[in-house]
């Protein structure tokens, strides 16, 4: 039987160090507890920089990617990607504080390191599933889904590749057709997190992030309605989502801006144009669309969420849980964004149903119904009245009017003996 003996008495202590790293790495890659505590040791005392690359060599390492790869004893023997890859496994006691700080700066040190030579073990498919994973998420708002936008979306029409292994930005309109949302909303969440960097609250602003970007710190949840809105409000985010709009029309976003910036010729060209005119009045069409199915989403969600509503008649009601239940069930047809209008009408109107359908299966919430709509008849009816001037009848006054009024008259005496009569039984 033949045994191999593996010396490294010649070794210095740093080559020690690093023998002793590369051997955990090596051994318990499936647990990599002992090769973070010694990797965190490396980076933390630039043992790196304090060893030789090579035999018969002086000079240390130009970057921690050469020392990863460089054959043994002087480093790891490894790809820089394959390194990155063990970092994601969690360390076995991080659950401990101390222990878990201590990981994420190393993580992110090694990880910025490594970004500087452009590696980033990010790849396109990396890039899909983590679009995937934010698509999940959208619902539910939040800072970290701001900066995935941020390190993902270029304000152009593209982005700027930062290294040759490191993919480019893409567009908020890429963005949004790999998510399955629009391109408006995914703008939102960028301007959120512009916003919150000139205000101080994070130390990056998107031109410093990029696809793969180590973690950084985020504000706390509680000011994240402050800095997104789901409404368009300010001037610089109107224009940001004309710009978006124009991006997914396939036109140049400066000549939708120069339209914005000039009502006035935009009023001439419609009522000079017909073809401009029917233009307009496709795209006001389309608005008020849009603003109705937003309405209605918002609707459905309410009532799915609170499980309150209003009869046909305008009575408050509480939903029953069976109903509630089955309201939430069309929340998931209204949710998502590319939801057309026909989809919403529809779910709209089927909630609505449910709700009458709540009311009339309820013998005293009908009755209750039925008094608030002849209630609410009756005041109406006296408050056109009460808003005819007898002048001006008089002067005006017909044999139609005349036999409006009393075929008005005697249906109201009618109905006054009907329920007085039965008030007596």
């Amino acid at each position: 039987m033949t045994v191999r003996v593996e010396s490294n008495s010649y070794l210095t202590e740093e080559q020690q160090r690093v023998y002793q790293l590369r051997t955990s790495l090596e051994r318990n890659g499936g647990t990599p507890g002992g090769f973070l505590d010694l990797l965190a040791a490396v980076v933390e005392d630039e043992t790196w920089q304090q060893i030789p690359s090579g035999v018969n060599a002086d000079q240390s390492f130009n970057s921690f990617t050469e020392f990863i790869e460089a054959k043994p004893p002087f480093g790891l023997g490894h790809q820089a990607e394959y390194v990155l890859k063990v970092l994601q496994v969690p360390h076995p006691n991080e659950g401990v504080p101390e222990i878990r700080r201590r990981m994420e700066g190393m993580r992110g040190a090694v990880r910025a390191m490594l970004a500087e030579d452009g590696v980033t073990g990010y790849s396109e498919e990396q890039r899909d599933r983590d679009i995937k994973a934010w698509s999940a998420l959208d619902r539910s708002g939040g800072w970290w889904l701001a900066f995935f936008v941020a390190c993902q979306v270029s304000k152009g029409a593209g982005g700027k590749q930062t290294t040759a292994n490191q993919p480019a930005k893409i567009s908020a309109a890429e963005f949004a057709r790999r998510s399955g949302t629009s391109a408006e909303r995914v703008l939102r969440y960028l301007q959120a997190w512009e916003a919150a960097h000139e205000a101080g609250l994070v130390k990056a602003g998107s031109a410093d992030l990029f696809p793969g970007h180590e973690p950084v710190g985020l504000p706390e949840e509680e000011s994240w309605g402050q800095y997104y809105s789901s409404r368009r409000s300010s001037t610089s985010e109107r224009s940001a989502l004309i710009s978006a709009a124009a991006e997914v029309a396939g036109i140049r976003p400066t000549k939708a801006l120069e339209v914005k910036e000039n009502p006035t010729a935009l009023k001439v060209a419609i009522i000079a144009d017909q073809r401009t005119a029917d233009a307009a009045k496709q795209a006001l069409e389309m608005r008020a669309a849009e603003v109705r199915k937003t309405e209605r989403v918002e609707y459905i969600r309410r009532v799915a969420d609170d499980g309150k509503a209003k009869s046909p008649a305008g009575l408050p009601i509480d939903l029953p849980a069976e109903t509630k239940e089955k309201a939430a069930a069309y929340v998931a047809v209204v949710r998502d964004e590319e939801a057309t209008p026909e989809a919403v009408a529809e779910a709209y109107e089927a909630v609505q149903a449910l709700i009458a359908e709540t009311v009339t299966s309820d013998p005293e919430m009908s009755i209750r119904e039925q008094r608030t709509r002849f209630s609410k008849a009756i005041t109406t009816s006296v408050k056109s009245i009460e808003s005819i001037d007898p002048d001006d009848l008089i002067a005006v006054a017909d044999d139609d009017l005349r036999a409006s009024f009393a075929a008005a008259r005697t249906r109201i005496n009618d109905l006054a003996e009907l329920i007085s009569r039965s008030q007596e039984s």
